[in-house]
């Protein structure tokens, strides 16, 4: 049975386009993807014990229910709480009535 209530987190895939910018250049402009709901963790901090100091981990898990419509991949993005992170793996977890994908990502 699937959980619902475990996606609570508003998330979106984007991915960068290029644009001219009218003077010879580009510029790369956000196009959402899908705008979906996921259970969001952070993972563990490192620590740096020869140097006494912790290093803050900004790898984030996010959790998505399955779609047909939609595969991520490592070419998108992912905005959560309006910071970008960079899709480093893509995992389809498969149970027995159920699917998600588990995206792990770093902030940018």
């Amino acid at each position: 049975m699937i959980n619902f209530g475990k996606y609570d987190q508003k998330v979106e895939f984007v991915s960068f386009q290029a644009t001219s910018d009218g003077a010879g250049g580009t510029i790369f402009n956000p196009a959402t993807l899908l705008s979906t709901f996921a259970a969001v963790t952070q993972r563990r901090a490192n620590s740096d014990i020869e140097s006494g100091d912790l290093v803050l981990s900004s790898t984030m898990e996010f959790r998505v229910q399955y779609r047909v419509s939609f595969i991520p991949s490592e070419n998108y993005q992912i905005l959560y709480r309006s910071k970008y992170y960079k899709i480093t793996g893509v995992l389809l977890n498969e149970q027995r009535q159920h699917k998600e994908y588990i995206i792990t990502a770093v902030g940018i």
